[in-house]
């Protein structure tokens, strides 16, 4: 069943390289590694970079410049959320995002969510700015405090 849902995809490193077996094959993600993948590419793909698929990416690198305010904190959140949300895995309205720093450097936010069929919610971190990543967070929170 999983792999109904989440597919397979070549999987990618902290470097956005291909992993690759000691034998020389492709190592391939499946489950929900799958669809984390995904969420992230599609954070710190540029919109519209891909020609197949001018809709996948986000806007997440506008931000890094910016001043932080009430105003450009809600924005960069509200990019997150539907970008995450655009995911056709993701519970609808279950994606929340909290910046935890924004500063000259770039910007560190929590975003949470939950995969259908999953109970429980998954964690990101997301740093934008010199050193962009997503990092998963295996820790399971409560999701009242995001």
């Amino acid at each position: 069943m999983s792999e109904v849902i989440y597919g397979q995809d070549i999987a990618l490193d902290d470097d956005w390289q291909p992993k690759v077996a000691a034998d020389g094959s492709l190592i391939l993600t499946d489950g929900v590694d799958t669809g984390l993948q995904d969420i992230r590419l599609r954070l710190f793909t540029p919109l519209g970079e891909l020609f197949y698929d001018v809709g996948f990416g986000s806007l997440v690198h506008y931000w890094i410049k910016e001043e932080s305010t009430s105003a450009t904190r809600a924005a960069f959140c509200q990019e997150v959320r539907r970008r995450v949300q655009a995911d056709p895995r993701v519970v609808i309205g279950s994606a929340s995002c909290k910046i935890l720093s924004w500063d000259e450097t770039g910007i560190t936010a929590r975003v949470t969510f939950t995969f259908i069929d999953e109970t429980h919610p998954y964690n990101l971190i997301v740093t934008v700015g010199g050193d962009s990543r997503v990092d998963v967070i295996v820790d399971d929170i409560d999701a009242r405090d995001v």
